[in-house]
């Protein structure tokens, strides 16, 4: 059994529960000194429960501490918000002094204006999907334990959290609160409707004030999440999708310098960001962090663009009066200056962490089979340290999905026929390449989800670089070709083209190993 785990349940279940009791304890009907302590009990042990389940079956639920007082402080945070309610709503009931024209106010009206997943809300920007069932489990726990003669509490509590984290799952613009607001105004209208049948005494001032209150609940969660979410963010040091998408504009001034000085550099930073933004989205991982990682990925050739391909513009190569030691130092000194200049405009730590994970530990291959055969005549073979990233490996799938994403879209600018069946051969075969070499076995993707990247890659890349129609000459400028001499068929074109058979063959393959097969 994980000590950390359990203490880390112990804590989150006897502090909840005792603010629990605290706050919410008017809800119940037995209130002697027996039944509290029962009551707290049971609350107790259910909470451990389900923190120590969460942290045990859910990936992203993990055990850290700055993770733990989050989700305790929204536990109790939100208990507080439930008393507060619970509170207001009584006292507006007890002192209504005069019946309105559509009937008195029922209490249990005003309780769906209760915002109870405005918690669900904040978890679900800043830790995700898993931590907000755990909490929806608790919350419904809470209200089963303290408002049992209230039935429709427990549910509502639940179904409105769910429905608040699967409406913002996919955060991409603040669109999403207005989103997550209709989908949960949607579930709690439908419980007013229901927890009508649950008195016979009905009459129309009770559909009005039910239905007003749930929405007014939902208002309230919208505008409480909108203005905590941004607090946890600070205090806490998260980084939200909304802070990434922020950053993802091009007024950011390194993106804004990249263009400038290695444009090169940027426009395939672009391209790499939608690759990797489709794929993300397709294996499950996060494609707010894949694009906006993609677009900062090589910030670090801002000092020194002329010595990368992609931004030589007249030929001119000046590693050609380099050593390949020399060059391949400079070639690597680009991850530790993107670094750097992430650090100075204060990137989030996802981004920093994407610099150095994309190229891993891989190999600068050009410079060290240079190096390889100007050592033949002296029989020493080169330091391969010398010429290979410093890594780490990528860790997540995002930095996964780059590393693959930034040697594909490299490579697909060279082909000279890119039509869809030479770019999927190019995209299975870089993909298997890098497989093999044990890149990424430190990153949690799987077989079948780098099959999903390669036809993603291969999509996007194939509405880019495919072939345009070669439109006819107009009829002067043909006449005035016909007069010259015939240019003979260039001979290294046509093997090329028959190797590229060969080749084509062989990346079919390494696919089958790969359990991607060519279609």
């Amino acid at each position: 059994m994980n000590s950390r785990r359990v203490l880390y349940g112990l804590l989150y279940a006897l502090i909840s529960s005792a603010f629990a009791e605290t706050v919410l304890h008017n809800l119940s009907r037995e209130n002697s000194a027996f039944v509290a302590t029962g009551r707290v009990s049971l609350c107790f042990l259910a909470l451990f429960a389900i923190y120590y389940c969460s942290s045990l079956f859910l990936s992203n639920f993990k055990e850290d501490l700055r993770n733990l007082v989050s989700f305790t402080l929204i536990t109790v945070g939100t208990c507080c918000l439930i008393g507060l309610g619970c509170f207001l709503a009584n006292s507006i009931v007890l002192y209504q002094g005069h019946k309105i024209a559509l009937g008195a106010i029922r209490v249990e009206s005003l309780y769906l204006a209760i915002p109870f997943a405005s918690g669900a809300l904040i978890l679900q920007t800043i830790l995700g999907i898993h931590y907000t069932l755990a909490f929806s489990w608790a919350l419904t726990v809470l209200m089963g334990l303290f408002a049992p003669a209230d039935i429709i509490l427990a549910p509502y509590a639940f179904v409105t959290s769910i429905v608040a984290s699967i409406s913002l799952q996919r955060f991409r613009s603040r669109s999403a609160y207005l989103r997550a607001a209709f989908n949960i105004t949607l579930v709690a209208i439908a419980f007013a409707f229901a927890s009508l049948f649950l008195n016979e005494n009905l009459t129309l001032g009770d559909a009005v004030f039910r239905i007003g209150g749930a929405a007014l609940g939902v208002a309230l969660c919208i505008f409480i999440a909108a203005g905590i979410t941004p607090l946890f963010e600070y205090l806490g040091g998260y980084v939200t999708d909304m802070r990434l998408i922020e950053m993802a504009t091009l007024d950011h001034p390194l993106l804004k310098e990249l263009s400038i000085q290695a444009p090169g550099t940027w426009n395939h930073s672009m391209v790499m960001g939608m690759m990797a933004e489709q794929a993300a989205d397709a294996v499950g991982a996060n494609p707010t962090i894949a694009r906006v990682g993609a677009y900062f990925h090589d910030i670090g050739k801002i000092k020194k663009p002329i010595y990368f391909v992609e931004n030589q513009s007249h030929g001119e190569n000046r590693h050609d009066k380099l050593s390949p030691s020399m060059s391949a130092l400079i070639i690597r000194s680009h991850v530790k200056d993107g670094l750097e200049l992430g650090k100075q405009h204060r990137l989030p730590q996802v981004i920093l962490d994407v610099i150095p994970q994309h190229h891993g530990t891989s190999l600068i291959e050009y410079f060290h089979d240079k190096a390889v055969k100007d050592s033949e005549a002296e029989g020493v073979l080169p330091d391969k340290n010398l010429y290979s990233y410093p890594g780490p490996r990528p860790q997540t799938k995002e930095a996964g999905i780059l590393m693959l994403a930034d040697g594909i879209e490299a490579a697909a600018r060279t082909l000279s026929e890119p039509n869809p069946d030479r770019i999927q051969g190019l995209v299975q075969k870089m993909i298997n390449k890098v497989f093999r070499s044990g890149e990424l076995d430190e990153c949690e993707l799987t077989l079948k989800e780098l099959h999903l990247i390669a036809k993603c890659f291969t999509r996007v890349l194939t509405g880019i670089y495919h072939q345009r129609i070669a439109y006819a000459e107009p009829a002067e400028k043909i006449n005035i070709v016909n007069t010259k001499e015939e240019v003979p068929v260039n001979e290294e074109t046509n093997s090329e083209k028959g190797s590229s058979a060969v080749e084509e063959d062989d990346e079919k393959e390494d696919l089958r190993r790969l359990g991607q097969d060519h279609e």
